[in-house]
């Protein structure tokens, strides 16, 4: 037995083992699997979801073990009957979603083939030294170099890219310079993008770090260089994407075992495995589109000009959860202009029968923010006091921050900022009336 495939065999056994040590989470990867692994053990036959082995383990290293020990997954209609049987046994709901997909198995190991490594460790770990560094073309050594870089580096680059199993409507974009403005490149990249989405300058990536001596894979934008996206709109992807783990590398050690056929399966899963979290950034940062259910205690910042006819639900919104939300949000923004300090600062404070946020702009100036929230659209109604309206409209350095769509089950909304009083872009009707008779 393979070192790589007794280190599957005891990941195997280790997540069985919460079936018992903790049940809840043994069961709730059973609920939307694509594909599993299945193995007889103690003389009963297993099946344990690929989720579950990746739950407690590197996702991406488990999957780099179980493709080198057995292929790939495929289908198998008397599997299937037994899965349910399993599912039976052991009280798990089987989900109807499971009737209409073919789900795949891994079952069998194949034979363990020899394979040369695709990239040439001996190469990245020697231009690694010279990365960075100027390059002319009348020295021979130099030259050499460029040479080596070209083929071993940026071919191979290339040839990696173009191995990809790629979403339909995406293109890739290769490598093509191994030294920029005299300089020996630090790393190379070859860009895969959604077609329409050229423009945007976000894009997956696979490509070597020579300085670092690393293969990477990556989702990330343009963050230098002339066309560079903006600090705004960089800002804006890495907060939506902030939980997400957005590259892999491997090192020196790791590279030498990796194959064509390695890289390309390991990069294709990535790829796809990101492509949605992808294309609803770039809706996020340039078309006001985001769907907060998916999230958890986050607010979405969109421009001015979002407009929705959502009609409010009759839920109470917490006050406390709404601060809390904003200050989050705040945080955020402050931390990622480099102002920690400013960030851990923010306080809330009543003025008179207003409640505030007291927190700052980027440049360090005081900033005071009054909010509304809403399960509505901006369209959706909300009460103002007459002592709000004037605040807003008397005080400089203050914002109205309006929460619109707020999802009561994920604590999570978009959010419209205003400046100056409302009467500049709302409507206001007035419902009470103070009534005295004499």
């Amino acid at each position: 037995m393979s070192n790589t495939t007794s280190q599957l065999l005891q990941k195997v056994k280790n997540s069985i083992s919460l079936r018992v040590s903790d049940n809840d989470i043994y069961k709730s990867t059973f609920r939307n699997p694509i594909s599993f692994i299945t193995a007889t053990i103690g003389g009963q036959q297993e099946f344990i979801p690929i989720s579950l082995l990746c739950l407690t383990n590197n996702k991406y290293q488990t999957l780099l073990e179980l493709h080198q020990v057995f292929g790939n997954p495929e289908a198998n209609d008397g599997l299937t009957i037994r899965l349910k049987d399993f599912y039976a046994q052991h009280g798990i709901n089987w989900p109807q979603e499971l009737d209409n997909i073919s789900i795949e198995y891994y079952i069998k190991p194949v034979a363990q083939i020899e394979a040369d490594a695709f990239f040439d460790v001996a190469s990245i770990e020697k231009l690694s030294k010279y990365a960075g560094t100027r390059y002319k073309a009348s020295d021979a050594f130099l030259k050499d170099l460029g040479n080596t870089y070209a083929d071993k580096i940026v071919d191979t680059t290339n040839k990696w890219a173009k191995s990809l199993t790629l979403p339909n409507g995406y293109s890739i974009e290769y490598e093509r310079y191994w030294q920029v403005a005299g300089r020996f490149k630090s790393f190379t990249w070859a860009k895969i993008y959604k077609e329409e989405y050229k423009d945007k300058k976000i894009f997956f990536s696979v490509g070597v770090d020579v300085e670092n001596k690393q293969l990477v894979f990556k989702l990330d934008g343009l963050r230098s260089g002339t066309h560079k996206l903006s600090n705004f709109e960089m800002r804006d992807f890495d907060y939506f994407t902030q939980d997400k783990e957005l590259s892999i590398t491997f090192e020196l050690n790791q590279i030498a075992t990796l194959t064509l056929d390695s890289l390309r399966f390991l990069a294709s899963h990535f790829i796809s495995d990101l492509k949605e979290t992808y294309e609803q950034a770039i809706d996020f940062v340039w078309n006001d589109t985001v769907d907060c259910s998916l999230f958890t205690n986050k607010l979405f910042k969109l421009t001015s000009s979002y407009r929705s006819d959502i009609e409010p639900l009759k839920n109470t919104i917490e006050e406390v959860c709404i601060s809390d939300l904003i200050i989050k949000h705040e945080q955020y923004t402050l931390n990622y202009a480099g102002q920690e300090s400013m960030a851990s600062d923010i306080t809330t404070e009543k003025v008179g029968h207003i409640n505030l946020i007291r927190s700052f702009e980027t440049d360090g100036k005081p900033k005071n923010i009054l909010f509304k929230a809403t399960t509505g659209g901006t369209s959706a109604k909300f009460e103002m006091s007459r002592e709000e309206i004037e605040y807003l409209g008397d005080n400089l350095h203050t914002y109205f921050y309006h929460l619109i769509e707020y999802n009561s089950a994920s604590n999570s909304a978009k959010l419209i900022i205003r400046k100056g009083s409302p009467t500049q872009y709302a409507k206001l009707k007035s419902i009470n009336y103070t009534v005295e008779i004499g």
